[in-house]
């Protein structure tokens, strides 16, 4: 090791600056001035799956930056990407040194870029040599963080990040990190179709009222199974055979692009542990890739280069090679029989088929016994949270029991519905089972269906083992079911036409289809209210039709699975909850609530939804989806929406001002006045981005609505999303808690009431 002096330091191109933190916004959360609230029918003692974390409350932890490169002066790695392994090495080396070595232990590191240490780290650029590789390290100081002010709020995110970091220390070494899940590659089971599921958990460090906690809930994750992606190739061309003659064809082409790109591999004809990333896959057979040889200036094809070079004789020679280039200028192809696919891929939870996804759910869907004893055994482990050597030098320690707190069961809501004689009728909903039943019940305000029609996709199902929809048995029962609840729906469809399963793999056979049924409500001089979508099996195409209809071709459409509608057990139930859809999608009203809401005291006011959905992961094109719905009655019954794309992976609502502005306009034109108070229920908000929706969104809301004197009064409500708070009933002869069990008494200045449905 040795430190670079100052005259060398201008000389060397400058490392990348660290990482920004966001500084503390003007607008803090309120804490609620009711506490939480004091409405129940009881109160129950609960155990949640919070540990309270011990840490010296006097003590200071220092935030560092570090930053590595290689040295431009070496020649041999000029020009390339650090690798994550080089990276620990030389930060590994650095640590040797004297002026380093006494620290060692002391050091939690997150993976990336931030170093936090009991004590004071040299500072400066220093050159590490490990090995025949030279590297540029960069130490900078960047903030002394006081344990006392996890007292004060609102709590400094470094803080809470550096003390996650020597939380999680112990369970990083031996477990597959996803997020803050932490995954057992020894709990694997084998799922079939190319997936392994894995057990683990979730740790989340939160504050709370009862001081610092740890969340630590039961997880399973479904991963790619690791291995040679030949097996993937025989998986997805069966009942073909897979042999030296085996080609491609485009079905199968484009199903394992979808199915790979973007998946980490590695090689066998190379001595190295280096990952790849798959780019896709090369339009020829690897027999008929050539490629010009830089030292002979001659074409060379590339089997015979790996026959040669690596003495590994290619038997696949139809099967395309796969793209694992990192630039287009440097092009790298490997035969797919010499790849394998890395441990610890998550698979995307869309993709897994019906099986699949049934035998995961059974493992992750667990009796509250059994998630309780999995979470308290993963806690006392001996690579659990807090175990490692790391924290006891920072002072960190768990307490291994679960946090009790009081909990309040609140009454059920009553509900309003209309009657079969007109006048309003109540509903009041099982305690029991949360169930209601709509027996001689009517709707409050049931919309006519004059024009409808049907697209059978069931009727050529995609295996004989599925269930083609009995077409004059549903339309007879959903009819009569319609007209018991006040919707007045024609007996006669305007357009059935049978199709198939096989025409959601294809987007415009897909859209032509579906056209048809538009075009022949237009023949007959109607517009096509709603068009019912039987499938016999749930398939990726439902969001392309999706998609295509509302979008396009401007229908509503329910979907529904055949073999659900043929079943004569429950049918009633069954197409009731079709009927309440189809109502809301008409406009109508299903139920309102018996008592006013408590801020309706004369003055209008405005309920808002927003959400941002991202693309699944491993999808880095796609942008994110922003959604936002108002009310626009006093009963908070009837919504519109406005949906908008924006960058990808972007959390904050991209100009939400005008969102709101436009639908402000809208309850203007239907009310005669503008809301004088809006409640903006913002979904799927992470414990770091709290200031993002009071500093940025409400920011640009105001900005744009509060105009030529008009200035409502604005809550924000936020929904947090994986939140992972689990509760658990303290008496043993209790299964689970109480269905609308609240627990308020965990909550911060940011927390939400959590509630049980």
């Amino acid at each position: 090791l040795k430190r670079i002096s100052s005259k060398e330091v201008s000389k060397l191109e400058p490392l990348a600056p660290p990482v920004a933190v966001s500084p503390n916004g003007i607008r803090v959360p309120m804490q609620r001035p009711d506490g939480g609230g004091s409405l129940c029918q009881a109160r129950v003692q609960l155990l949640v799956n919070h540990f309270i974390v011990k840490y010296p409350k006097l003590s200071t932890f220092f935030h560092y930056d570090i930053d590595i490169k290689f040295d431009p002066a070496s020649s041999k790695v000029s020009g390339k990407e650090l690798s994550n392994a080089d990276f620990l090495s030389a930060k590994a080396e650095l640590f040797k040194d004297d002026s380093f070595r006494q620290l060692s232990s002391a050091v939690a590191y997150d993976g990336k870029r931030n170093l936090f240490t009991v004590a004071q780290l040299p500072e400066g650029l220093f050159r590490v040599r490990v090995r025949s590789k030279t590297y540029i390290v960069s130490v900078e100081f960047k903030k002394q963080l006081p344990l006392s002010q996890l007292s004060e709020l609102p709590v400094a995110r470094e803080i809470l990040q550096g003390l996650d970091v020597i939380v999680r220390e112990a369970s990083s070494w031996s477990k597959i990190i996803l997020g803050h899940g932490f995954y057992s590659p020894q709990s694997k089971v084998d799922m079939g179709s190319g997936v392994v599921s894995m057990k683990g958990t979730q740790q989340t460090l939160k504050h709370t009222q009862q001081g610092l906690v740890l969340c630590v809930d039961y997880s399973v994750m479904p991963f790619r199974r690791d291995g040679p992606v030949l097996d993937i190739v025989r998986q997805f061309i069966k009942p073909l055979p897979l042999d030296y003659r085996t080609a491609l064809n485009k079905t199968h082409r484009e199903k394992l692009v979808y199915e790979l790109k973007g998946q980490r591999v590695t090689v066998s004809h190379r001595k190295t542990k280096q990952k790849y990333t798959i780019q896709g896959f090369t339009d020829l057979p690897a027999s008929q890739i050539t490629f010009l040889d830089s030292e002979s200036g001659q074409s060379r094809k590339l089997v015979d280069y790996f026959a040669q070079q690596y003495g590994k004789v290619i038997e696949y020679q139809m099967l395309p090679c796969l793209d694992l280039s990192k630039s287009k200028d440097k092009p790298n192809y490997v035969p797919i029989e010499l790849c394998k696919l890395v441990e610890g891929q998550r698979y995307p939870m869309a993709n897994l088929n019906k099986d699949t996804d049934r035998a995961l759910k059974g493992k992750a869907l667990i009796k509250a016994a059994e998630r309780k004893w999995e979470i308290e055994t993963a806690v006392k482990a001996e690579d659990g949270p807090c175990r490692g050597e790391i924290a006891q030098q920072f002072g960190i320690s768990l307490d291994v029991k679960m946090m009790e707190v009081t909990g309040r069961v609140l009454s059920p809501p009553m509900l309003t519905l209309g009657s079969s004689r007109g006048a309003p009728g109540n509903l009041s909903i099982t305690p029991s089972n949360c169930q209601w039943n709509l027996m001689g019940k009517k709707l409050v305000e049931g919309k006519a269906l004059q024009c409808w029609g049907i697209v059978d996709f069931s009727a050529r199902p995609s295996h004989n083992k599925q269930q083609a929809l009995d077409g004059n048995m549903f339309i007879n029962y959903i009819v009569r079911k319609c007209c018991d609840l006040g919707i007045q729906m024609n007996k006669t469809a305007c357009f059935v036409h049978l199709s198939a399963m096989s025409v959601l793999s294809d987007p415009h056979q897909l859209y032509e289809e579906l056209n048809k049924a538009k075009q022949a409500a237009v023949k007959k001089n109607q517009k096509l209210q709603l068009l019912f979508c039987p499938m016999s099996e749930q398939h990726p195409g439902y969001k392309t039709l999706k998609l295509i209809c509302e979008t396009q071709l401007g229908i509503q459409t329910q979907c529904f699975l055949s073999h659900l509608a043929n079943k004569t057990q429950g049918q009633d139930q069954y197409m009731s909850n079709l009927a309440l859809k189809i109502n809301s999608k008409l406009g109508g009203i299903n139920v309102q609530l018996q008592d006013k809401l408590p801020l309706d005291n004369g003055a209008p006011y405005m309920f808002i939804g927003a959400d941002v959905n991202h693309p699944s992961p491993g999808n880095v094109e796609s942008p994110s989806i922003a959604a936002v719905v108002a009310s626009m009655n006093r009963g908070a019954t009837k919504y519109v929406p406005r949906i908008r794309a924006q960058p990808h992976r972007c959390e904050v609502i991209k100009n939400l001002g005008e969102i709101v502005q436009e639908l402000i306009g809208v309850f203007e034109k239907k009310a005669g006045v503008k809301p004088q108070r809006i409640i903006y229920f913002r979904d799927g908000v992470s414990d770091g981005q709290f200031e993002m929706v009071l500093n940025e969104e409400l920011a640009d809301m105001e900005k744009v609505i509060k105009v030529k004197g008009y200035s409502p009064t604005i809550t924000v409500i936020v929904a947090k999303k994986r939140h992972h708070t689990r509760l658990f009933p303290k008496e043993h002869n209790e299964r689970r808690c109480r269905r609308r069990t609240a627990m308020c008494s965990l909550a911060r200045w940011w927390t939400p009431e959590l509630l049980t449905l």
